[in-house]
């Protein structure tokens, strides 16, 4: 009703600086998996190395930028991207899988996220979020369950990746998301 408030000072929302526009907002790269017709075949094989690859080196294979795999390819996957930091929570997130058996039962996770080898970050907290990444991983006894990838930076590439988990059934879980983007995101799509 108009007159029964006034404000004084805010932000102003139609300022550039809230102009916000996603990645997952161009409709040219992320597109529903049901989309057959539009799928870029072409990065299938490697999508399917990533996530499964055929041979691994040791469990950890850090060496190849990625740590884990998945025992069961039949299982659905809870899947995030993001950046390795406390904001993220993608250790929230791994510990929250680590702890619930049944989800672990039910469901495979992968997390693409920073790097895996902390000599190579030169962020203070991103090692420490690496470092904590390995030990839920060896606390939680994940192996077989989890595949860590580090950070992907091929935007194409990684909309396939997304299809990809929708394809098996999956979720994608995005633990924080400031401005709402991965709820703008997740609008534009089918």
């Amino acid at each position: 009703m108009p007159g029964l408030c006034r404000f004084a000072s805010g932000i102003n929302v139609f300022d550039p600086k809230f102009n916000i526009a996603s990645p997952g907002a161009d409709q040219s790269v992320y597109f529903p998996h049901t989309q057959k017709h539009r799928r870029l075949t072409s990065f299938l094989p490697a999508i399917e190395e990533l996530l499964f690859p055929r041979s691994l080196t040791s469990e950890s294979n850090t060496g190849h930028g990625n740590r884990g795999f998945l025992e069961d390819k039949r299982k659905p996957i809870i899947f995030s991207m993001a950046r390795l930091d406390t904001v993220k929570n993608i250790t929230g997130l791994v510990e929250w899988y680590g702890k619930n058996s049944r989800l672990r039962e039910l469901v495979n996770l992968v997390i693409v996220a920073g790097f895996l080898d902390p000599s190579k970050s030169k962020d203070r907290e991103e090692i420490s979020e690496i470092k904590k990444m390995h030990s839920l991983i060896d606390k939680y006894q994940l192996k077989g369950q989890l595949r860590w990838i580090a950070a992907q930076n091929d935007r194409v590439r990684n909309g396939e990746l997304y299809r990809c988990i929708a394809d098996t059934k999956g979720a994608f879980v995005q633990v924080l998301s400031f401005f709402l983007d991965t709820l703008i995101a997740a609008m534009t799509m089918d």
